[in-house]
């Protein structure tokens, strides 16, 4: 055995082995460190992926928004209500039209309204709930009260809390 290590060459092959084998060995660990990495990675660009597709979502919503509410130039809420109910044909269904009030919020202005509509029929009344929703200014429902009517049970009166929210 001693001869073998008298053996210049064994010892030179030796070490070359055993610099050969730490060196593979920390190729593995880099190897399986990069793939934690990259698996790490994969979930990070899934979920941005994710939160990019809500982003857009999101934007396109607001987007629409902020064209109503740059569409229509009404002063108040009661033009607005007129507006929508002239356009169907409904305005001398109005029974009353009251204000509730106003709150400023940052950048805008919600007034709020109460109106009672009488002897609606059913169509004319998802003709309205479309018109309000589709309108060119920014109109919000806050509460839809719903009965039949007292003369004709087929016909329905409306009391709804409407708002608009418009621009300072």
């Amino acid at each position: 055995m001693i001869q073998y290590f008298r053996n210049r060459r064994f010892i030179y092959y030796s070490a070359g082995l055993i610099i050969l084998l730490i060196f593979i060995t920390g190729i593995i660990i880099a190897l399986s460190a990069a793939r934690g990495e990259l698996e790490r990675l994969r979930s990070q660009h899934n979920e941005m992926v994710l939160l990019k597709d809500e982003f857009l979502s999101l934007k396109t919503r607001i987007d629409t928004i902020e064209r109503k509410k740059n569409l229509m130039k009404i002063n108040g809420v009661i033009p607005a209500v007129d507006e929508v109910f002239s356009s169907l044909g409904l305005k001398n269904r109005i029974k009353s039209i009251k204000p509730s009030g106003t709150k400023e919020m940052s950048g805008s202005i919600e007034e709020e309204a109460e109106v009672l509509a009488e002897k609606l029929s059913m169509n004319e009344m998802v003709n309205l709930f479309y018109k309000i929703e589709n309108a060119p200014m920014l109109l919000v429902l806050k509460k839809v009260n719903i009965k039949t009517s007292f003369e004709k049970p087929d016909l329905l009166n409306l009391t709804i809390v409407i708002s608009l929210v418009h621009e300072k």
